[in-house]
């Protein structure tokens, strides 16, 4: 009986903070940037969850929210640079279909995303996998802009069946140690080869919403004879953004768990790394960063605050995706692992392997060893960006600053 009263009494809370929060009024500055379907985040102290709508005062149009862990977030639509807008949140009512569903898939160990009815992405994490990845990455119907390969081997053409490492999207580094082991001893938790590592997935979650849905994994990166190395806590966040411009912030946090870690210097890795469609990989591809350098040869190697890939599909036309570097990252801006075959890697490590040019300017040391100390975990956070249209038409750099800096949100 204690149990239920405690239980109905934290109901009851909740149904009153929700109800004292129900036609609250707030304010969002956009800022110097133009804004387009930009998460915007703010504490909300008065309701720890439940179902919330953000309703816009001026049109009245309703935007995804989702109200979690004592913050609101909604996704505002439009904003000229400089605007100034108010918004009321209303409380209460029949919760609807979430716009961002989560779900397991039937018995497999995958996680699906849906994104108003549509498919954004699978989180693949059984163990007949070395590490857990996301496949595919969707825009519009169905339209994917990673590879297939080696998940689907039939829809890749043979050229493009190489690195088969290379996951759609995923998480990985090509030499890890333990601090006390043997100093010249490092293990591969990047290539899949006899003697690489493994990163398993010990406890995954997942949750809907209309702002977001989420997925959490707890992985450990381990030897290839099953030696745990380090923790991954790595943590995917999906936004009801439009079809031609989804948005995925991704988390990733290394705790030393099982004594001080340390990542060596190596260009085979990405803390995020993608695979593009093969057949946007070709002489008409971009490559493009923060900087405005264009191609493989410049932006290889180059710190940057993001880097997209671009190209324009024979069967969908011109699409791209961007990963974005938060500012609040360890070496930011991350050095950009990028290839013209399609791959592209944040790698804040391999200093000793990119372009020279950036080390005699002082942008990044000679050598990129990492050490990561017990009871120090080290988090990166980054946005991916999957586009319709090239780095301009989608408007890489301005969707870069609703990432780095957000909309300013305030209780009126």
């Amino acid at each position: 009986m204690k149990n239920l009263w405690i239980f109905a009494l934290a109901a009851a809370l909740s149904l009153s903070a929700a109800a004292d929060l129900n036609g609250k009024a707030l304010v969002v500055k956009a800022g110097a940037t133009a804004r387009a379907a930009a998460p915007v985040s703010l504490d909300c102290p008065e309701a720890a969850s439940g179902p919330v709508t953000v309703l816009d005062s001026d049109s009245g149009a309703s935007l995804p929210a989702t109200l979690a862990d004592g913050r609101l977030t909604f996704v505002v639509d439009r904003m000229a640079a400089g605007e100034e807008k108010v918004f009321t949140v209303k409380t209460g009512g029949a919760a609807a279909a979430p716009r961002v569903s989560v779900e397991k898939a039937g018995a497999e160990e995958i996680v699906e995303v849906v994104v108003d009815g549509k498919l954004l992405t699978r989180y693949h994490y059984g163990a007949q996998w070395k590490k857990p990845f996301l496949w595919p990455v969707n825009i519009g119907d169905g339209v994917t802009v990673t590879r297939d390969y080696p998940m689907n081997p039939e829809g890749t053409p043979k050229l493009a069946q190489d690195h088969p490492h290379h996951k759609s999207l995923w998480s990985a580094y090509g030499e890890v140690r333990l601090v006390d082991g043997p100093p010249e001893t490092t293990h591969d938790l990047w290539a899949e080869g006899d003697n690489s590592g493994n990163q398993r997935a010990k406890d995954v979650t997942w949750g809907s919403g209309d702002a977001y849905g989420w997925i959490k994994s707890d992985n450990v990166w381990e030897t290839g004879a099953g030696e745990p190395l380090i923790r991954e806590t790595r943590e995917y966040r999906f936004y009801a953004a439009p079809e031609n411009g989804r948005l995925i912030d991704v988390k990733v946090t290394f705790t030393a768990e099982f004594g001080d870690a340390e990542f060596k210097d190596t260009k085979e890795g990405g803390i995020v790394a993608v695979r593009m469609r093969p057949d946007i990989c070709n002489a008409k591809a971009v490559i493009t960063n923060a900087l405005g350098d264009e191609g493989e040869k410049t932006a290889w190697g180059k710190p940057a605050a993001w880097c997209d890939f671009s190209g324009d599909s024979p069967a969908a036309g011109w699409l791209g995706l961007a990963v974005f570097d938060h500012p609040g990252n360890p070496r930011h801006p991350s050095s950009w692992h990028v290839r013209n075959y399609g791959l592209m890697g944040a790698n804040a490590f391999g200093y000793s392997y990119f372009v020279k040019e950036a080390y005699n300017k002082g942008l990044i040391p000679e050598n990129g060893d990492l050490v990561i100390k017990k009871d120090a975990p080290v988090t990166f956070n980054y946005r991916v960006y999957a586009h319709k249209g090239n780095v301009k038409e989608a408007a890489v750099a301005d969707r870069y600053a609703d990432y780095a800096t957000p909309p300013e949100a305030s209780w009126k």
